[in-house]
């Protein structure tokens, strides 16, 4: 364990990295370009050290070495949370599926090399490239051009996935709805009750109800604003 990884003597660690315990750390980050820090510690020393935003990348198999109770704690401090993965065969369960649940994590359709991880925009966690590297170390790089590029290639990337996952949930919203597309370009043309049902062959409360249903699944508040989200995906 090098002095990058210990804490004061108030601090309390288990070991793995799903247990990480931070409990009054005070971290004496070394000041240099750059230190090894054991994954196991990782999550403590985020909860202490990050103020404004943290950052996180994780490939597939989806393996995160951090508790969501980090990201909640960050969160609940006014700490901008996010974290993008590897798009493909999301688990249903576990971390990320409740940090996608909660808003935090998004599928990207990039490339996700490795595990990585940017703190306020001055400190890059990644892995060591050398042959002889051990799989259970990150190195830390404390360098605000390197991390602030980083942090700026992963806002772009996280405000594309951002779109799509609002585009998949519109889309998913309108074709869960029986004849969802027929309503929202009845809508969309400006129809009334009476001849948006009359057209799609239902009644006039049919057609209220499907509305009402449209508008709670695309969580708008007006039947305007269900139309906008609609015709913004093209729907309409």
């Amino acid at each position: 364990m090098t002095g990058d990884d210990t804490a004061s003597s108030g601090t309390r660690l288990t070991a793995g990295p799903d247990r990480t315990v931070p409990h009054r750390a005070t971290y004496q980050e070394r000041r240099g370009p750059a230190a090894e820090i054991n994954i196991a510690l990782l999550g403590a020393e985020l909860a202490e050290l990050t103020r404004n935003e943290l950052l996180v990348l994780v490939p597939a198999p989806y393996r995160l070495p951090l508790r969501v109770d980090l990201f909640e704690d960050l969160r609940a401090r006014g700490v901008t949370v996010r974290l993008l993965h590897a798009a493909g065969r999301e688990p249903s369960t576990g971390p990320l599926a409740t940090l996608a649940r909660d808003g935090i994590a998004l599928p990207t359709p990039s490339q996700v090399p490795y595990f990585l991880v940017i703190r306020d925009r001055a400190v890059v966690y990644l892995p060591g490239q050398d042959p002889g590297h051990k799989p259970d170390r990150l190195t830390r790089m404390r360098n605000v051009v390197l991390a602030g590029s980083m942090a700026a290639a992963f806002g772009a990337v996280w405000e594309t996935a951002a779109r799509r996952a609002e585009a998949a949930r519109v889309a998913a919203g309108i074709d869960g709805i029986e004849g969802g597309r027929e309503l929202v370009r009845a809508l969309g043309d400006g129809l009334t009750d009476q001849q948006a049902a009359a057209r799609l062959h239902m009644s006039k409360r049919t057609f209220a109800r499907r509305v009402a249903l449209l508008m709670q699944r695309l969580d708008a508040g007006t039947r305007f604003q269900a139309g906008v989200q609609a015709a913004r995906r093209g729907f309409v």
